[in-house]
Parts: C-alpha cells; sequence; structure tokens
C-alpha cells in the first residue's frame, strides 16, 4: 500500500483560466452614446455582449440603470459651467428623456438583420416635460399612420432625422440621425396627418 505523501503541501488546481474546458469570453460591443435627462446632458460608452444597437440594449435590459464608462456630465442649465468627468457612471432608466447613438450610420445599416422590412417614416411630435421631439417615426407600409401611436411601443422608441428642444432654453437643441425616445416619459403623440407624408 502506498503512504500519501505529506512532506509536500497539496498542489492547487489550475486556475479556469488554464483548463481545456473554459468557454471563451464573448466580444462586447461598445457602444458610444450621448444620455439627456431633465437636467443633465450623459457622455459616455455603454458595453454589452449581444446588443449591437442602443435601442436594443435600452429595450432589452433588465437592469433598472443603465451603465456608462468614461463619462463626461453637463448641466443642460448654466452650460457656461465645465463639465464632469468620471471613469463610470449608472444612469436610472426611468430618468432617461432620451439618447442618441454616437456611431457611423453606415455601421448601422450592415447590422440589419436578414428579416427587415423597410417601412414608411412619418413625421411626428413627441411632447415631454421639458422637450420637444420631432422626427420619423416608421411604420409598416400598410399602417395608418393617423391612428397609430408611439404609445403602441413600451420602452424606447427610435426616431429618425430628428430635432429635440430644450423648452427652458428653447436655444439648446440636438439634431441626429437616430434619437430614442423613451415613451415612458412622453406626455403628448402628435401624429401626421393622414396626407402630410403622401
Amino acid at each position: 500500500m502506498v503512504e500519501p505523501d505529506f512532506s509536500q503541501p497539496p498542489r492547487a488546481p489550475g486556475a479556469p483560466e488554464d483548463t481545456a474546458w473554459t468557454e471563451p469570453v464573448p466580444p462586447r460591443h461598445l457602444l458610444r452614446v450621448e444620455i439627456v435627462t431633465d437636467s443633465r446632458r450623459v457622455i459616455g460608452a455603454a458595453q454589452h455582449p449581444t446588443a449591437a444597437r442602443l435601442v436594443d440594449l435600452l429595450n432589452w435590459t433588465n437592469e433598472p440603470a443603465l451603465a456608462l464608462t468614461d463619462v463626461e456630465v453637463a448641466a443642460l442649465e448654466g452650460q457656461g459651467e465645465a463639465p464632469h468627468r468620471w471613469p463610470q457612471a449608472h444612469v436610472a432608466m426611468q430618468a432617461i428623456a432620451f439618447a442618441i447613438p454616437h456611431e457611423e450610420e453606415s455601421v448601422t445599416v450592415a447590422r440589419r438583420p436578414l428579416e427587415h422590412v423597410e417601412k414608411r417614416p412619418w413625421r411626428v411630435s413627441a411632447l415631454l416635460p421639458r422637450f420637444t421631439v420631432t422626427g420619423c417615426f416608421h411604420l409598416a407600409p400598410a399602417a395608418d399612420s393617423a391612428n397609430a401611436s408611439l404609445f403602441w411601443n413600451s420602452g424606447f422608441v427610435p426616431l429618425t432625422d430628428a430635432e429635440a428642444i430644450f423648452l427652458p432654453e428653447p436655444t439648446t437643441t440636438w439634431k441626429a440621425a437616430v434619437l430614442i425616445v423613451n415613451t415612458a416619459r412622453v406626455e403628448t403623440y402628435c401624429p401626421p396627418a393622414a396626407l402630410a407624408a403622401e
């Protein structure tokens, strides 16, 4: 019978990364974003392993806040003050009025899924407590634009070719190829007239 050797300390098992069974870490998409709340503009980078678009990240997450890194925060009023910078910050989802992705449009188009269906843009407006947002709401060609509503969609809805105005200081505006509105913050939705896009 072989006696165990207690003269040497037991050999520690290899770290998980040293084993052949370790699953590869999925790549994380880095999304540079601008988040606007009632009082602040927050610019930073959001990371997610699966969501390639900001609208998907905002709608798919179950987290109460959006985590950002490399963050710059500026007040909407009294903009003469220098912005504050932090390595990371969390923005409450319910505080987001709208969000703007900062990425090349060509990248977004390249990520369209194979089942992508072309939709018809209709010019609409959304009124939030401190903002007016105008942009193109995209609907299926057969949809009745006058009866379709932004409120059909819970969560965040993208508008294209969009503009937002900060009502307390109307000189503060945003123009973006895509602007994502938090429908939970929208007080009034103004659909287009039936012939507006003809």
